[in-house]
C-alpha cells in the first residue's frame, strides 16, 4: 500500500509499504477514505518529537471502511463505515473503566520512554513515535485498528467523510476543552488560536452550553470571506 512516512526533519514521503494484517483477534483493518492532518503532525515534521524512526507511518485522524475483522470483534463487520479516534484504549484498565481513555496504561509499549520524556505515559497513539507505541498511522491506504470494540465509532449516516472525519480528534478536542473550562451562561471566554479546534470550541460548544459566541460572529462578519472560508491571515 501507499503511506505517508516520516524520514527526518522536514522530510515526509509517500512510500510503498507492507499492507497491515490482523495481529490480535480484537483488531480490525480499515480501508482509509479520509485522514486529517493534525497540528501535532507539525511537531513530527519539525523534528520535535523524540523516538521517531525513518519509515514511520504518520497520521492519527482517520476514518474508513472495515475490510477485515479479528474473530473477537463484536461491534463491526465487513463493509461498516467507521471513524477511528487518535487514542488507542483497551477498555478494561483502571483508567479506561473511569472513561479516561487517553490515560490507558496497557496500550503503550513505549510507556517507559514517555515517562522519561514527559513525566507520565499516555495511551498508545496512531502514527506518533516509539514513546507512544509506534503504531502505524492513518495517512495510508489501510490501517490496523487495535481494540476495535472500544474507541472506533460506527457511522450509520449519509454525511460525507469531510463532515465526519472531525469526530476522530478535532471536534472532541475542542469539545473537551470547553467542557473542562466549565463554561456557563454569561461567561466571557478567550480562545487562543482559531484553527479547527478553536473554531469547534467557540462555534459549536458555546451554543450547546447556552452561551452566545458574539465575538465569533463579529470576527466572521469582519474577517471571513463571503463563502465561509478563512481570511488570508488564518488560511
Amino acid at each position: 500500500m501507499k503511506a505517508l512516512c516520516w524520514h527526518g526533519k522536514g522530510d515526509v514521503r509517500v512510500d510503498t509499504v507492507a499492507d497491515p494484517e490482523i495481529l490480535d483477534p480484537r483488531d480490525i483493518i480499515i480501508r482509509v477514505t479520509a485522514s486529517g492532518i493534525c497540528g501535532s503532525d507539525l511537531h513530527l515534521y519539525d523534528g520535535l518529537m523524540p523516538t521517531m524512526e525513518a519509515g514511520d507511518i504518520i497520521g492519527h485522524e482517520p476514518m474508513g471502511i472495515v475490510g477485515d475483522t479479528g474473530r473477537d470483534v463484536k461491534k463491526f463487520k465487513f463493509g461498516d463505515r467507521v471513524v477511528v479516534p487518535s487514542v488507542i484504549a483497551c477498555g478494561s484498565c483502571y483508567f479506561c473503566e473511569k472513561t479516561l481513555f487517553s490515560c490507558c496504561d496497557s496500550t503503550n509499549p513505549g510507556a517507559d520512554l514517555a515517562k522519561a520524556a514527559m513525566g507520565h505515559a499516555p495511551a498508545g497513539l496512531f502514527g506518533y513515535s516509539c514513546m507512544l507505541g509506534r503504531y502505524p498511522g492513518g495517512q495510508a491506504e489501510y490501517l490496523r485498528v487495535p481494540h476495535a470494540d472500544v474507541g472506533p465509532i460506527k457511522i450509520e449516516s449519509d454525511l460525507s467523510d469531510e463532515q465526519l472525519v472531525f469526530l476522530s480528534d478535532i471536534f472532541p478536542t475542542g469539545y473537551m476543552a470547553a467542557q473542562n473550562a466549565g463554561i456557563e451562561l454569561g461567561d466571557t471566554v478567550a480562545i487562543w488560536g482559531c484553527g479547527p479546534v478553536g473554531q469547534d470550541g467557540s462555534d459549536l460548544i458555546a451554543p450547546l452550553e447556552g452561551t452566545e459566541a458574539d465575538r465569533l460572529r463579529q470576527e466572521r462578519s469582519e474577517g471571513l470571506s463571503q463563502d465561509g472560508g478563512m481570511p488570508p491571515i488564518l488560511a
